[in-house]
């Protein structure tokens, strides 16, 4: 089977096409970002759960056609607009007026905006009725929440990349006990690391992890998937 997993690692090319391993959901979405030419609207929502790949989606659409990613802080103070794609993170927390004058800019100058969030537009109360109805006929891309095969992939990268080798049977046990999330991801192989110590990454020591820490559940979690 193969996997694209949206991997956030901890270097500067942590949002590359090269650190986007592959499931079938993201390697469709990943092959609609990749042909902007063929989309019969130059605006676009990709929407998804918390860890579900979104950021680094926008980060590889922005490189592949040298567009700009912005946070949505950063639309708050955007001045001169290039004629360049965007793409805009947590969107529903974007200055609406950015929002609505990067919608007309792209259609102008014949490039693309994609908005990157976690809701439907509907549910992100907008204020300017013009920005509304131009989200509301904006195609969505949804992307799932992460599955355990895609989890396991991405303890298996960040493992691999601190040259750990550890058991089948210890990867599936503390994924069974975490998030679905590249964040809980990074945080569980960290604090892994530093509990081994020395000994040999295997069902034993993450038992004894867990026994001691609890299970990597955000409380709006709460239990095991």
């Amino acid at each position: 089977m193969s996997l694209q997993l949206p991997l956030d690692l901890e270097t500067p090319d942590r949002f590359s096409r090269d650190n986007f391993i592959a499931n079938t959901a993201l390697t469709t979405t990943l092959a609609v970002l990749m042909h902007p030419d063929q989309w019969l609207s130059p605006h676009l929502i990709l929407m998804g759960p918390k860890g579900s790949g979104k950021t680094h989606l926008g980060h590889i659409f922005a490189d592949h056609t040298g567009g700009r990613f912005l946070t949505a802080t950063q639309t708050h103070s955007l001045d001169e607009l290039a004629n360049t794609a965007y793409v805009v993170d947590d969107a529903e927390d974007a200055s609406e007026e950015a929002l609505f004058h990067l919608c007309n800019h792209v259609q102008k100058i014949g490039q693309q905006l994609v908005l990157l969030t976690e809701n439907q537009p509907i549910a992100w109360n907008v204020k300017l009725p013009d920005l509304s109805s131009r989200l509301n006929a904006m195609r969505i891309l949804s992307l799932p929440e992460p599955d355990e095969d895609l989890l396991i992939a991405i303890l298996n990268k960040l493992f691999a990349q601190r040259a750990i080798s550890p058991s089948p049977d210890f990867i599936d046990y503390i994924a069974r006990r975490m998030d679905r999330s590249v964040g809980a991801a990074q945080k569980i192989v960290t604090e892994l690391e530093h509990y081994a110590n020395g000994r040999a990454f295997n069902r034993a020591l993450a038992k004894s992890f867990f026994d001691q820490n609890g299970d990597f559940f955000e409380p709006e979690t709460g239990m095991p998937f």
